[in-house]
């Protein structure tokens, strides 16, 4: 019921997200959405992929730091005010949302809204009540 989303630790410093991009191109993953946070020193990449138990290996074979953490993909329109409606429902149920990010859909007139919550299953039952439709893993890679 949950997208798997990988987060890459990284240090800033120059040449190393193309170093980290060259890698993600030359082993043919599909990156289907990419989100930087950094600091001073290091950023966090979280990226969504085709494949992303093989992906995680892959990784973590060629020494770069990550980890798999499950997250909630909703499909909203892409129009003016789509995100807001999704916000007011976790809003109005007072959810505390860590991290959002949002990237458009293959194929589709629709937006993906990727969360990352304290309790999937509590914040997937408010959406799914308020007629929110929520993406999978397998869903994602049909997209």
């Amino acid at each position: 019921m949950y997208i798997n989303q990988i987060s890459v630790f990284i240090e800033n410093k120059p040449g190393n997200l193309a170093k980290f991009t060259n890698f993600i191109a030359e082993n043919h993953i599909d990156m289907r959405a990419f989100e930087i946070a950094d600091s001073s020193e290091f950023g966090i990449i979280r990226i969504i992929v085709d494949k992303p138990l093989d992906t995680l290996t892959l990784l973590k074979d060629n020494d770069w730091i990550c980890k798999l953490t499950q997250v909630i993909g909703v499909k909203i329109p892409d129009k003016p005010g789509a995100m807001a409606s999704a916000m007011n429902i976790l809003a109005e149920a007072d959810v505390s949302v860590e991290y959002v990010y949002t990237f458009l859909a293959r194929g589709t007139d629709d937006a993906l809204m990727i969360f990352r919550v304290q309790d999937n299953d509590k914040v997937a039952a408010i959406l799914k009540k308020n007629g929110v439709k929520l993406v999978s893993q397998e869903d994602l890679v049909k997209m």
